[in-house]
């Protein structure tokens, strides 16, 4: 552990060598280490659901996932149970961007003759803009399930050590600095900007883009961490408790949930196959490679990834796993 002066009441702050942002003990400030600023814009969300109430939303919720049992509300028990404060960057994004590029469109006419089918490249151009929250992990051990979660901070409040202490939870460490999830929540942005140019272009050829940060906050969320048992196997949950929402859960499947979700694979496997070689057969012997051609192509192997994937449900041995969409 290091240690360093708070800059508000003088009084000694512990925090480890990875810590980013430290919170004094004595008069709750919140500290940037590396720049000894104080952070004013540091905030939390207010423990609603407690250890029952959170158990309680974790097994209604679960229980309506397909393939649950029926009886999991009566037999399921709650073995362990931790409540923690994990902290998020949230950074205010505006982009505006202009983009230029090129899109496939068909073309029928494409060799003078008619019946043939072609493609013709086009440039295309357009403009982009977008206000978003982007929110960034402000820990190494955030839960994957939980690194992109839409946290409602609608209701935040600025951050009160002794709350925390009384909820029986841990206040996880703030390890990424705000100028790194400025910079990731911008790279982000990039990214959001390039998939929106992509549906209306198949290429980008140039792209100006300005981003603007307006605002930026830290925020801890009070998460819990539930591991529960039916029938002698244990799952493992997560729970906001600010807002009460299932982040992710897994559960049980009945055995006759996975014996339908089989039968069902190998129908579309079967139907599904077979319609696309008949569509498939029938645009390359009487149609030259046109219409029915491209859509027996896509049907079959449409029908073949759903099919492939029902099977491979049925056939896993893990639990079900949901996440909150």
């Amino acid at each position: 552990m290091n240690q360093m002066e708070c800059p508000q009441c003088k009084g000694k702050i512990e925090f480890s060598e990875h810590s980013s942002t430290v919170v004094c003990p004595y008069c709750g400030t919140t500290v940037q280490v590396l720049t000894k600023e104080i952070l004013k814009e540091h905030y939390m969300m207010r423990l609603q659901y407690g250890p029952q109430q959170s158990k309680e939303r974790l097994i209604s919720w679960t229980a309506k996932q397909l393939g649950a049992p029926k009886d999991l509300d009566a037999k399921a028990e709650v073995k362990a149970r931790r409540l923690a404060y994990w902290p998020f960057w949230v950074v205010e994004v505006e982009a505006v961007a202009d983009y230029a590029g090129t899109q496939r469109k068909p073309d029928f006419g494409a060799s003078g003759s008619a019946g043939r089918f072609g493609w013709k490249t086009v440039p295309e151009s357009g403009h982009i803009d977008i206000e978003r929250d982007i929110f960034i992990p402000a820990h190494s051990k955030v839960p994957v399930h939980l690194r992109k979660y839409m946290i409602p901070t609608r209701r935040k409040e600025f951050l009160k050590r002794e709350l925390v202490l009384e909820s029986g939870g841990s206040l996880e460490d703030t390890q990424v600095r705000r100028n790194e999830a400025i910079e990731l929540a911008q790279r982000e942005m990039g990214d959001v900007l390039r998939k929106e140019a992509l549906k209306e272009v198949d290429s980008i050829k140039k792209m100006d883009s300005k981003l603007k940060v307006p605002a930026v906050f830290l925020v801890h969320v009070p998460v819990w961490h539930l591991k529960y048992s039916y029938m002698f196997r244990n799952y493992e949950a997560l729970v906001d408790g600010a807002s009460g929402r299932v982040i992710y859960s897994q559960f049980p499947r009945r055995v006759a949930f996975r014996a339908n979700l089989m039968l069902n694979g190998l129908v579309q496997l079967g139907v599904g196959g077979g319609i696309g070689l008949i569509l498939m057969y029938i645009g390359i012997t009487r149609f030259d490679l046109i219409f029915p051609t491209i859509l027996g192509a896509v049907f079959g192997l449409g029908m073949l990834a759903f099919g492939l994937r029902f099977i491979q449900t049925a056939f896993s041995l893990k639990a079900g796993e949901e996440t909150a969409g």
